[in-house]
């Protein structure tokens, strides 16, 4: 069945339009009845479009005119003229609108189907109403396995509650664009889903269209990644490391949980460079980034990132930050990253080369919580006390008020 047919509205409205000017054509009653034949001449080609139409309207004025003829009605040959076109004329014009119809609705159709991205409705209920053939291709459901189910049922847990407001947002007339939420597709698999979408209130439904964005996500992870990471040791950056510091001093403010800030700078890194060459400074860094990051307990952090790893500032200067830690637990941290670097020299073309460094550390709560740049600053300055006695160990910075 065609969508037209479905449309009892649509086909009435043709009907007494085509009726109202029919019967401004003619004069008398019998003409006036003569022309509901053009009821099924709309009827016809609403279904069979323009020829159809044609065809429906000779039919009519060929059995109009024969009525007329047998009940021996006064019609000029003007009128058999006027009501042939009317006929066909109401015919031809329907059947061509219902063939432009048609023909929109079939490209709507090939689209819906052939299209590379999602499309589907949804009602008002949260419920699937139609989806097309790239659900299946790209998340692997059926149109059968997804239409009539709430679409909350296919979305990451961690998205759902975030889906439901954008739902609520669209019930209340507001449009969707890039609105991004995780689906799980048949096998288990979660992909990024990003969603353009239109509600449409007479209908209580919302119009969507979304594509996976699986792969661009990842690469903006990936990027992201790298642009808070040094590129030489693999560790947070500065920038990474400063704004996490922030962060944990401001907690700190708030919650009175403290710890310690430790700055590692690696003694005689000029000479290394100088006497073994760049390469060999540069092996030395990752050595010591190496030693950082296996030696510090997991919750202990340069920069408290969510993937457990130490910042490289710049140079040969490196941090740790050791949350919830107090003096001992940042001393015994320091000597074990000194007793580690001893146990690992760095061997350049066959060479031994000693690795050590020296470490400033520097304690924080809620008694003391300066400015992130002036806790730098003191473990900065107990750090090189270290250095001027030779290097090779660890110094307490004084209190921070």
């Amino acid at each position: 069945m065609n969508r037209f047919a479905s449309k009892p509205r649509f086909t009435a409205a043709l009907l007494f339009g085509a009726i109202f000017a029919v019967r401004a054509t003619v004069g008398t009653v019998g003409d006036a009845i003569s022309f509901l034949y053009v009821i099924p001449v709309v009827i016809v080609a609403v279904g069979a479009g323009f020829r159809g139409g044609l065809a429906a309207g000779t039919v009519a004025f060929a059995l109009s005119s024969l009525g007329s003829v047998v009940e021996q009605l006064p019609i000029s040959p003007v009128g058999y003229v006027n009501r042939a076109i009317v006929f066909l004329f109401i015919g031809g014009l329907v059947g061509r609108f219902a063939d432009r119809l048609r023909a929109l609705e079939a490209e709507s159709a090939r689209h819906f189907n052939l299209s590379l991205d999602m499309i589907s409705t949804a009602g008002f209920d949260g419920r699937f109403k139609s989806v097309n053939p790239a659900f299946e291709r790209i998340l692997g459901y059926a149109k059968e396995d997804m239409v009539g189910r709430p679409f909350l049922d296919f979305v990451h847990p961690d998205d759902r509650e975030r889906t439901e407001r954008e739902a609520a947002a669209l019930g209340e007339g507001r449009h969707t664009i890039q609105f991004q939420n995780r689906y799980f597709d048949k096998d288990g698999e979660v992909h990024w889903i990003e969603w353009a979408s239109v509600p449409i209130p007479e209908e209580e439904i919302i119009y969507g269209v979304a594509r996976d964005v699986t792969e661009r996500k990842a690469l903006e992870l990936e990027l992201e990644q790298l642009s808070r990471r040094d590129p030489l040791t693999g560790l947070l950056n500065r920038r990474s490391f400063d704004e996490v510091l922030e962060s944990q001093l401001a907690y700190t403010r708030r919650y009175g949980e403290g710890g310690a800030l430790l700055v590692v700078d690696l003694d005689r890194f000029k000479q290394i460079n100088d006497q073994h060459g760049h390469a060999a400074g540069d092996e030395a860094l990752r050595q010591v980034a190496r030693v950082l990051d296996d030696n510090v307990r997991l919750t202990d952090t340069v920069a408290r990132d969510p993937d457990g790893l130490a910042a490289r500032l710049g140079g040969d200067e490196f941090a740790l930050l050791l949350p919830e830690a107090d003096e001992a637990g940042a001393e015994a941290v320091a000597e074990r990253l000194l007793a580690a670097l001893a146990a690992a020299p760095l061997e350049v073309e066959g060479r031994r080369v000693e690795l050590g460094i020296s470490v400033g550390v520097a304690l924080f709560d809620e008694y003391g919580c300066p400015p992130a740049k002036d806790l730098l600053a003191a473990a900065d300055r107990a750090m090189y006390v270290v250095k001027a006695a030779g290097g090779g160990g660890a110094v307490l910075a004084a209190s921070q008020a």
